[in-house]
């Protein structure tokens, strides 16, 4: 079992997680990679200086993996510039369509989810790597948004991508999937028990609120209870290496509510720390045995969260 990381995304509103005179609240920080572009250095050096010590993620919004066009060489030269200068232990982006014709949507969009789209992400996943000189982490989208003439949903494009490009690993937002599961027929237990182990490298975590009857992934409040439940279920078959508690609205009393979601998913973790040690000691990672506890554990979790959504 390897070191999981638990930081959160740094916003200069909750520079007090980061830097101060005790040791930081996290393990690491994810950047908004956009934040940092110029045209001959990365920007803001202040900040990042401010860091320094703190290992880095470096978080895309533009990488428009699931276009025809894919993404600008000039913004994938920035995202190496800053994951060099920063030393970033990984580098993510979104599986999303974000613009066109050299125009940003200013959104993370669907596409049209087709086999012909699903060869050109593989090739655009092969020029990411190949451009950064790293192997890029992929974000399921959070939309109840389904574009017409389309073969798959979301969740079934994700999976499929999987498995026609090996050049690629999951940053995997477990609000996203189950905000989702609220706004479209979508069961979230699936969907990770779809994930090779091996390949959920990384997890987002926010809280979302309702607004004009559906869940939107506003990234606006602590973490959702169901989020965590399904954090836990992950942790019984996969070993990320970061998970991110992310926060970029309603900062007025964030801090205490990111530092009671950090000291969860630590819970969890030690949690997982302590069954494994129990039940599968000297099992290699990934080859890990089920015992009934733990089975009986997941069926539980898997039935809660099914149960809520269907509520």
């Amino acid at each position: 079992m390897g070191v999981t990381l638990v930081g959160a995304g740094y916003r200069p509103e909750l520079h007090k997680l980061f830097v101060g005179d005790g040791p930081p609240a996290v393990d690491c920080a994810e950047l908004i990679a956009n934040r940092y572009f110029a045209t001959d250095a990365v920007a803001r050096p202040w900040e990042l200086e401010a860091l320094t010590g703190l290992p880095v993620v470096v978080h895309g919004l533009s990488g428009n993996v699931a276009s025809v066009s894919g993404p600008d060489a000039a913004y994938l030269g920035h995202i190496r510039q800053l994951a060099d200068f920063t030393g970033a232990i990984a580098y993510s982006d979104h599986l999303a369509f974000t613009g066109a014709s050299e125009r940003s949507l200013g959104h993370l969009a669907p596409n049209r989810f087709d086999d012909e789209l699903l060869d050109l992400a593989a090739r655009h996943i092969e020029r990411m790597g190949r451009l950064t000189n790293r192997r890029v982490c992929l974000e399921n989208l959070a939309t109840k948004t389904m574009v017409t003439g389309s073969r798959y949903t979301p969740e079934e494009f994700y999976l499929r991508l999987l498995e026609v490009s090996d050049g690629w690993d999951c940053l995997f937002d477990l609000t996203n999937v189950w905000i989702n599961s609220q706004n479209r027929p979508v069961d979230p237990i699936a969907v990770i028990d779809a994930i090779p182990p091996s390949r959920l490298r990384y997890i987002h975590l926010a809280g979302g609120q309702w607004m004009h009857g559906e869940l939107v992934d506003s990234h606006s409040h602590a973490v959702h209870p169901e989020a965590f439940e399904l954090l836990a279920y992950v942790l019984e078959r996969a070993d990320p290496e970061v998970i991110i508690i992310e926060r970029d609205s309603n900062f007025d009393g964030a801090e205490d509510e990111i530092r009671a979601d950090l000291a969860t998913v630590r819970d969890l973790l030690a949690s997982r720390s302590q069954s494994l040690g129990t039940h599968s000691t000297g099992v290699a990672r990934g080859q890990r045995s089920r015992t009934a506890a733990s089975t009986n554990r997941r069926a539980k979790t898997a039935t809660t969260v099914r149960d809520r959504a269907a509520g």
